[in-house]
């Protein structure tokens, strides 16, 4: 891989110079990063909402305190938001500090340390800031000062052996108020992981090809040749090539051992299960206050190859019956693969830049304004294999070259032409968007505010492919302009006593439109209805109806050709290697989706944190996109354009490029519940039986010591009690956050030990329905029950997500679990016969170790500071999913090596958070 040219572009690209990137150090003095020994958790003044809220009055369904993102065991945003996935159920809308941002590059490789609190809100709250309210909502809150260098390195291997994987990266934070700054810089590779590797066991391809060779009848099932037959004893449709034809010329005797016999060789070490991959990514991030604006700009540059290994190039040679090497009176057809031209690569080389910016604002008092602008860049280049040209040697044959054998090794001249086939694909965006938030006017219940946002879009997309010599190239454009606009309306109010008897209920209507320059105008309108008829209830409900047009990816991506792709042909009951295409298709058609969404939430009370959820949806939708699936007969009936087979019926083909279904219909209910319970640390307990003793100095516990020195370890409240460090008197009746004093995560004044945390979610979802009119006269397909779209069977009725975490004392656990109940596939052979895919749990464990939490370790190694040890157990009881048909034997296509290469993968990590304010700040203390 080479980065050579790229890397210096990091700097043009960050849009930054050196000197401007150490100009953000905050003030010396400031102190070093991280967190307070205590939660991190804000106290707030009563009327007044947390710092860093969203709009509106919808509540969160869960709120994590720092200490709760702590006890998740993650190293960064984007860890965090990966790891909040059950709570999330798939990927969510992102603000931070209750504001939007330009990307999620902006915030991904902030450090998890630097987060105060964490909300998780429903659907409806993205529509105050101009999504669509299909997703759920993260506002991830940053403390106010906040400053670190981090260095981190990983490394991994499966427990089966191979596919070893690394990761460096290095980073710098500093956030002082609304001002930040951040540089990260990553570096990845992983090794391939070939089939042999995972004992898969070979498979015939739809053709005799074999590294020996098979010879047959040109016509294939006619008979080799009459005198063969009289030999064998038996009608000779195909045989084996002996291996002594390598040498010199076989007689026909040679190949009666070898009549009917069909040699199928193991391909296994040329072809990949997970290719080699290796990537090099810079990202950094610029935030100031200037004025009444806040302005944000991001950069980021990610370099990324991919390399895989397709087989071996097969060689279909007519032998001229006569000629010198066949012993066969009439012609012959030889199907022989060449491992003396090496495996066939397919390379995967992409390059993509990203640049942001976000504006923050208000007008007057009651109304906020945001900007977002982004500009993205992508080229991704691909060099397929399809083979050796063996022209040049059916030429030699057709010659009767005496010296060129068929059966055995070839001149290099004659096997020095090397069919590829290339594809780049190019596409450029620039997008912005400008929103608007305010109040209207006021009503008894409350005030009618709304949210108003324009964009504005400019696409392009170029593709040119080179597949088997013949060149195309695609251009495509797409101009869109986009408004919406969302009205929230109470109705009655507890606080205002407007039929409070009823409790807090307010509807929002809302509605959109987008312009394609290409699609002409789609438009989206909805509704919805928030009721809280106690503080710990939340009731939700919204409808909508949107229209989606196709990506221009999905339109104008290169045709690629990949061989040696393993499916199973139902139609056959069989596992078969097909080429299989891809790329875009320039027949799509918008999509309509109508969803109705009902969700509860009940927080029965404070403490335990506990949250209990449940959302039901019900989604129709007209003309879904979706990727070509799983060669069912029905499908195959469908769109028989789609698939190429032989003669003999042998699947050879598979266009598997995106379609339009006609219709899909899809109803589920998800519930569960989060439960949050704080534990003492061990500092904590020293601490309060070191006062209750009578808090002498000379009688203060050597960790006691180690931790805080000579210092005071709390602050004397006006009553004379003990207050929480982290908080200074505000003066009107409350407290608030005296900021990070250093510590936590890196050690410091406190080490972070402001206790420990158990944890306990659990999601079930129920899919109860579940289905897809693939084409009109065609059955529909009912995934829940024998049908399927994918490789992986039906849809599971039944799905569950669970997640166990505890921490405490700097030593931390997550368990998470993940369990899916099992589906099944009818119509192989025709409908005669079924795949049972069984029901899969797997189990990731990861355990961690915050070393500047363990005081008497610090202080006898100083560097553990900011040190923090992870090891990852992925997969921990090496499960896959079994796969058998009506016989209760596993196809070769649902080898568990197929089904999940890895299996079972341990990683370990050391990531150590520097700040130069940790020496000054141990000499203050010494």
């Amino acid at each position: 891989m080479r980065f050579s040219t790229s890397i210096w572009l990091v700097p043009f690209l960050l849009g930054t110079s050196p000197a401007a990137l150490m100009a953000q150090e905050v003030p010396i003095g400031a102190p070093p990063a991280q967190m307070d020994d205590g939660e991190g958790e804000e106290i707030i003044v009563t009327g007044q909402a947390p710092r860093g809220s969203v709009i509106g009055n919808i509540e969160p369904e869960q709120t994590l305190s720092a200490a709760d993102v702590r006890a998740l065991g993650v190293t960064s945003i984007s860890e965090m938001i990966s790891e909040l996935s059950p709570q999330t159920n798939g990927s969510p809308v992102i603000l931070l500090n209750g504001k939007r941002i330009s990307s999620f590059s902006e915030i991904q490789d902030i450090p998890s340390e630097a987060v105060a609190r964490v909300e998780i809100l429903p659907e409806q709250v993205a529509l105050s800031y101009g999504y669509a309210p299909t997703q759920k909502v993260v506002n991830v809150v940053l403390r106010e000062r906040f400053r670190a260098e981090t260095a981190e390195a990983r490394a991994g291997v499966t427990t089966q052996g191979r596919r070893e994987n690394g990761q460096v990266e290095a980073g710098m934070l500093r956030i002082q108020g609304d001002n930040r700054f951040t540089l990260n810089l990553k570096y990845s590779r992983a090794a391939a992981l070939l089939e042999n590797e995972r004992g898969i066991l070979p498979t015939a391809p739809g053709r005799p090809f074999s590294l020996g060779g098979n010879v047959t009848a040109p016509i294939l099932g006619d008979a080799v040749d009459p005198a063969l037959s009289v030999l064998a004893g038996q009608s000779v449709t195909v045989a084996s090539v002996p291996g002594s034809a390598t040498s010199g010329a076989p007689s026909l005797n040679d190949f009666v051992a070898g009549a009917n016999v069909t040699s199928v060789s193991d391909l296994t070490r040329y072809r990949s299960l997970s290719p080699e991959t290796e990537s090099f990514s810079a990202n950094a991030t610029l935030a100031r206050a200037l004025g009444g604006v806040t302005a944000t700009l991001n950069g980021r540059l990610e370099l990324s190859d991919n390399d895989s290994l397709q087989g071996l190039s097969a060689a279909e040679l007519t032998l001229p019956g006569g000629s010198p090497f066949p012993p066969f009176a009439d012609d012959t057809t030889l199907y022989r693969y060449l491992a003396q031209t090496g495996a066939l690569e397919q390379q995967i080389r992409g390059t993509t830049g990203h640049v942001g910016l976000t504006l923050n604002g208000q007008l007057g008092r009651s109304w906020q304004w945001s900007f977002t602008g982004n500009g993205d860049l992508s080229i991704t280049r691909t060099r397929t294999d399809r083979g050796v040209d063996s022209g040049a040697i059916q030429t030699a044959i057709d010659a009767g070259d005496a010296s060129v054998n068929p059966y055995g090794s070839f001149a290099p001249d004659l096997i020095a032409t090397r069919l590829t086939d290339q594809a780049r694909a190019k596409s450029q965006a620039v997008q912005g968007d400008l929103l608007l938030n305010g109040t209207l006017f006021s009503l008894p219940a409350g005030d009618v505010t709304t949210s108003i946002q324009f964009g504005a879009s400019a696409n392009g997309f170029d593709s040119r492919s080179v597949r088997s010599g013949v060149e195309s190239e695609t251009s495509y454009s797409r101009e869109i302009g986009s408004g919406q606009v969302s009205l929230d309306l109470p109705i009655t109010s507890r606080s205002r006593d407007v039929l409070g008897a009823v409790g807090d209920i307010s509807v929002n209507l809302n509605a959109a439109a987008q312009h394609y320059s290409d699609f002409g105008t789609l438009s989206t309108v909805g509704y919805g209805l928030r009721w809280e008829p106690v503080k710990a209830v939340q009731i939700l409900a919204s409808a909508n109806q949107d229209r989606a047009a196709p990506t221009g990816a999905q339109i104008t991506d290169p045709l690629i050709a990949t061989p040696n792709v393993s499916v199973f042909d139902y139609a056959t009951g069989q596992s078969v290697f097909v080429t299989q295409l891809s790329g875009g298709s320039a027949a799509l058609r918008e999509s309509v989706r109508d969803q109705f969404r009902l969700s509860a939430r009940v927080k029965p009370f404070e403490k335990p944190n506990l949250t209990l959820t449940a959302t039901y949806l019900n989604s129709r939708t007209t003309n879904p996109i979706a990727s070509f699936p799983t060669p069912t007969p029905a499908l195959e009936a469908a769109f028989p354009q789609r698939f190429l087979r032989d003669a003999d019926g042998s699947l050879l083909q598979i266009d598997a490029r995106p379609l339009n279904f006609l219709r899909s219909q899809r109803e589920q209910l998800r519930w569960g519940f989060d439960l949050s319970i704080p534990i003492k640390s061990h500092i904590q307990k020293l601490l309060e039986a070191w006062r209750a003793s009578g808090g002498k100095p000379e009688d203060r516990p050597p960790e006691l010591q180690a931790l805080f020195g000579n210092r005071p370890q709390r602050a004397q409240g006006q009553d004379g009690g003990d207050r929480p460090r982290g908080e200074r008197a505000t003066g009107q009746g409350g407290v608030r956050p005296s900021g990070p004093r250093g510590g936590g995560f890196g050690g410091g004044r406190g080490g972070g030990q402001g206790g420990g945390r158990i944890s306990v979610s659990l999601y079930h979802t129920w899919h109860l329905t579940e289905s897809i009119s693939i084409a009109p006269g065609v059955p529909q397909l009912d995934l829940l029950n024998g049908d399927a779209t994918g490789s992986a069977g039906g849809q599971p009725r039944h799905e569950i997500d669970a997640r166990i975490g505890y921490t405490n004392n700097g030593i931390g656990a997550r368990l998470g679990i993940d369990w899916e109940s099992g589906t099944h596939v009818d119509g192989a052979l025709g409908g005669a016969s079924r795949l049972n895919f069984g029901s899969l749990a797997t189990a990731n464990l990861r355990l961690f170790a915050n070393l500047g939490q363990m005081p008497m370790l610090v202080k006898d190694m100083p560097f553990l500071r900011g040190a923090r040890m992870s090891i990852g157990i992925d997969n921990i009881f090496n499960q896959r999913r079994e796969v058998t048909d009506a016989t209760g034997v596993t196809p070769l296509r649902y080898q568990p090596g197929y089904l999940d290469p890895l299996g079972r993968t341990i990683s370990i990590s050391l990531r150590k958070l520097f700040s130069p304010n940790f020496a000054a700040s141990n000499r203050s203390r010494s």
